[in-house]
């Protein structure tokens, strides 16, 4: 804020009018400066006030205006923001040579194996092999001579989509007592003359520890085209 003033000096006035003659000013002929910039000040701070006030309501109704998107949290999991559902991020889609399912996104997948023409003296890895073929005594409480045992715990032949499937669940133990057993899920299909199987298993100790779960839903999520 700008001011101008004007004074008139009382003692330089009477030198002057001594060493020159001049007429006497009278009081209603001395000049008057008038401040002007006060106002001009006043204009623009009130011009400033209100171009902010005018910024700041276009930062409000912008801010309105955006929309709202989840956060990308931890893991590639998008946050709940605002109770919007979450998105599944357990599992994900895995497709092969005629079929497809769903696997937990945890595992890594293995390729098919084909095998034509066998399937009892190719397929039996699916329930397991042992280093040891020879005699030997009880242990673990199993009979004599025997290393393995396998409980059949249910079993199931569900038609979907029109194609017949034959699912059938299995408890082996092994005399090493490892992991206390494991739990197999398998099922098996025929199309366009050929045998699709499909095996997801898991520990005893892991089975109990959360992944029933995964297997059941991998295992169930099986289909062929």
């Amino acid at each position: 804020m700008a001011s101008t003033s004007c004074f008139l000096h009382q003692s330089t006035a009477r030198l002057a009018a001594s060493a020159r003659p001049a007429p006497a000013v009278g009081r209603t002929q001395l000049f008057v400066c008038k401040a002007q910039k006060n106002d001009e000040a006043a204009s623009d701070a009130a011009v400033v006030t209100s171009r902010r006030a005018a910024l700041s309501l276009l930062a409000g109704a912008a801010a309105i205006a955006v929309k709202v998107s989840p956060a990308a949290a931890a893991y590639g999991e998008a946050a709940n923001v605002f109770g919007k559902a979450k998105k599944n991020t357990d599992f994900v889609a895995y497709s092969g040579e005629g079929f497809k399912l769903m696997i937990p996104a945890k595992w890594n997948p293995s390729k098919e194996r084909e095998f034509p023409g066998q399937f009892l003296s190719q397929v039996g890895f699916l329930l397991g092999q042992q280093s040891y073929g020879g005699k030997t005594d009880s242990e673990g409480g199993f009979e004599s001579d025997a290393v393995a045992t396998a409980n059949v715990l249910e079993s199931s032949a569900p038609v979907v989509d029109g194609k017949q499937y034959y699912s059938i669940t299995v408890l082996t133990r092994t005399a090493d007592g490892d992991e206390g057993g494991k739990h197999q899920l398998i099922t098996a299909t025929v199309a366009d003359g050929k045998l699709y199987v499909c095996k997801a298993q898991a520990g005893d100790k892991r089975w109990f520890k959360g992944a029933k779960k995964f297997v059941e839903n991998a295992a169930g999520s099986f289909s062929v085209a």
